[in-house]
C-alpha cells in the first residue's frame, strides 16, 4: 500500500521527467498510466498506486522527491 496519493506521485513524475502520469477511471475500475513527452502511452497500465510508486523510485530523483515528502 502506497502512503501517497494520485496527486503526489503525479507531481514527482510531472517535476522529476519529462512524463505525466494520468489517471483513468472505469465504471468498476481506476488504472494510472504513464504519457511520454510526445503524448503516447509508455507501458501498460497500473491498476493499483502502490504499483506506481514501486514503479516511478525506480527513478533517483523521484525518489528523493518523494522521501522529501514523507520527511517533512
Amino acid at each position: 500500500m502506497t502512503t501517497f496519493t494520485f496527486d503526489q506521485l503525479q507531481a514527482a513524475v510531472q517535476d522529476c521527467t519529462s512524463y505525466d502520469l494520468i489517471q483513468r477511471m472505469g465504471d468498476d475500475y481506476d488504472e494510472y498510466v504513464l504519457i511520454d513527452p510526445y503524448g503516447d502511452q509508455d507501458g501498460e497500465p497500473f491498476y493499483e498506486l502502490s504499483d506506481v510508486e514501486d514503479f516511478i523510485r525506480n527513478n533517483d530523483q523521484v525518489d528523493a522527491y518523494l522521501y522529501e515528502l514523507v520527511s517533512k
